[in-house]
């Protein structure tokens, strides 16, 4: 006998799954019960995310495969992917769903070819806070397939929140009960979530985490800095599974410095970052310390921060990525500069940028990239910024491509994206290579995402807008699905 029950916004059956989409994919017609069945449907708001329903089932067979059929109230049949099904007790989540919205749903099992369901049960999802109610991505031009995916901030606290390709918020977690911001939500390659908990801008002392969950809203680690540290805000990156599973982070240490040989105040509490690699059991095994082998001397551009901050830090590592080899790619925002960092012995293998950068800027009119974010390596082992353009004339934020040429040190400039009209962004911001060749290039801090075909043309721009005004926010990112991990 198989049960199926509705928890949290959920639901109960028996089976086997595998997902496409977000919202789910089309299917027909939700089917008539299979063998006779048990089911205990129950419909309470989920706390995490009301736009979510966790479905609940339990199998005497082993299924091949499950997944849950569903559909709205005189509304399209969507289904979860198909997943391997498993004897007992299981649960699949149901995401992206609208909200005071009436579904039916039933859990559908393949065995051997053969298909038997759960009987069809309804559920109702709740309200949506009423502090999200008026945030949107407001689409201005074009149409995407993807997600956007962001931390946001209101008056109750942080949540993290995907938008729909409507520009909807169709996914959330919240964590207004820790009293802190949210920032750098991201999917991990594991398909879960991660998002960093905190007030710091990665260099005041004080204590953040970052917290791993499912899509289904479930918090399954956090991840703290060691004792004497403190965890940076910028980035996180999961690698591996099981045993081998890692973290890639950023943490600080602070010390008191004269900073007057640069422009700066004679004691200032000056922070300087370490490249972090944590294993599975939770222990250090790899860290990489700026104050080893960076000179605070390096700091540059015009910054005012230099000049009147008693609190500061002189390098700003905002970003952490991998080549094709598995080294990091580590941006300085303060030193105009990306580097690779080898993972196991920490030699830097290349600088490009900055006064210690070893490479030459070819074609490229600005002569380089000002206070940085987010690089990339691509497959063509060209390297893509987001130059947030700080100290160009005018300033102007742009994405830009460059050729990397390791045996004659030089960077070509192949390719760039200019807003039209301009946008500037002192801080933050996000570009990713899309699979179709598009570039997403989210211009966060104005709340700006748009997508761009090879030849520079806007293919889809949306602006975030909360309680009516122009929102501005950490990271935008790209998402294909909220089920699980897939490159947009």
């Amino acid at each position: 006998m198989s049960i199926a029950r509705v928890v949290g916004l959920a639901c109960a059956v028996t089976g086997l799954a595998a997902v496409v989409g977000c919202r789910g994919e089309p299917i027909g017609p939700l089917l008539p019960p299979g063998s006779p069945t048990d089911v205990d449907a129950i419909a309470p708001a989920a706390p995490e995310n009301v736009l979510s329903a966790h479905v609940s089932f339990s199998t005497t067979t082993t299924p091949d495969s499950v997944r849950v059929s569903f559909q709205e109230t005189g509304g399209s049949p969507l289904a979860t992917p198909y997943r391997a099904g498993k004897l007992g007790p299981d649960t699949i989540d149901l995401l992206a769903l609208k909200a005071g919205t009436t579904y039916q749903y039933q859990v559908e099992a393949f065995t051997g070819g053969v298909l038997r369901t759960s009987p069809v049960s309804t559920f109702k999802t709740a309200a949506l806070p009423a502090d999200l109610a008026d945030i949107q991505m407001q689409k201005i031009s074009g149409s995407t397939s993807r997600y956007a995916v962001t931390g946001v901030q209101t008056e109750s606290g942080g949540y993290a929140v995907a938008f729909d390709p409507s520009g909807a918020i169709v996914w959330y977690h919240d964590f207004t009960s820790t009293g802190l911001q949210v920032s750098d939500v991201m999917m991990q390659p594991n398909g879960n979530f991660t998002a960093f908990i905190g007030n710091t801008s990665g260099f005041q002392p004080l204590e953040g985490y970052y917290v791993e969950f499912t899509p289904g809203g479930k918090e399954v680690h956090t991840y703290r800095a060691a004792a004497g540290y403190y965890m940076d805000d910028h980035e996180i990156r999961l690698t591996g599974a099981g045993t081998e599973k890692k973290a890639h982070y950023i943490t600080f240490s602070i010390e008191t410095r004269d900073l007057s040989d640069i422009g700066g105040l004679s004691a200032v509490a000056t922070a300087g970052h370490q490249i972090v690699r944590e294993n599975a059991s939770g222990s250090v095994e790899f860290s990489w310390d700026a104050w080893d082998r960076i000179g605070v001397d390096e700091w540059v551009g015009d910054d005012n921060a230099k000049q009147t901050r008693t609190a500061t830090d002189f390098d700003h590592p905002n970003a952490i990525s991998f080549d094709g080899n598995g080294n990091y790619i580590v941006s300085w925002r303060n030193l105009d500069q990306i580097m690779a960092i080898e993972p196991q012995t920490g030699s830097i293998l290349w600088r490009v940028g900055g006064a210690e950068g070893q490479y030459e800027f070819v074609n490229d009119p600005e002569g380089g990239f000002r206070k940085q974010h987010s690089p990339k390596i691509l497959a063509n082992g060209n390297l893509l910024v987001y130059d947030n353009g700080t100290g160009h004339d005018p300033q102007e934020t742009r994405a830009v491509e460059y050729k990397l040429d390791h045996s004659a040190h030089t960077a070509t400039l192949v390719w760039e994206y200019r807003h039209v009209p301009a946008i500037y962004t002192g801080f933050v911001g996000w570009v990713e290579r899309l699979k179709n060749g598009s570039t997403w290039v989210g211009f966060s801090l104005a709340g700006r995402a748009v997508e761009v075909d090879p030849a520079g043309n806007v293919t889809w721009e949306s602006q975030l807008r909360i309680n009516g005004l122009d929102g501005s926010v950490y990271r935008l990112l790209p998402v294909a699905s909220l089920y699980s991990y897939t490159a947009p």
